[in-house]
């Protein structure tokens, strides 16, 4: 019985290491979305740049509709890799909004903030 419980126990510990150590690859960031006026459809979306001026963009994220407070996860090698994080709001009868910030942008909205806020002022469409 002894020897079962210790193999146990090292598994434990092989998983235990393995998943700290999956964590310390990614950092979460939380986003906090607001607009004027509020109930604006929120999309994310991370952009990679390729050759020369063309850029690799990832399908659009749907977070919710405003008021957002939500969390991403984010692999750290993203920070690095000079790729835009953007965040897009749409509400019917407004211009679309969008914002985007380098991996050193949010890392520092982050270091600053604690969090990624902005909160745009929709411009109503003339149609």
């Amino acid at each position: 019985m002894p020897r079962r419980f210790s193999t146990w126990r090292a598994g434990g510990v092989l998983c235990l290491a393995a998943l700290l150590g999956g964590c310390a690859s990614t950092r979460v960031v939380p986003f906090t979305v607001q607009s004027d006026p509020l109930g604006a459809h929120v999309l994310y979306q991370v952009q990679t740049p390729g050759e020369g001026a063309t850029t690799t963009a990832n399908d659009w994220i749907y977070l919710g509709l405003t008021p957002v407070d939500v969390r991403r996860e984010i692999s750290k090698s993203r920070f690095k890799a000079n790729e835009a994080f953007v965040l897009r709001v749409v509400k019917d009868g407004y211009l679309d909004q969008q914002k985007s910030w380098s991996g050193d942008e949010l890392a520092d909205e982050m270091r600053d903030k604690e969090k990624v806020f902005w909160n745009p002022r929709l411009v109503p469409s003339s149609q």
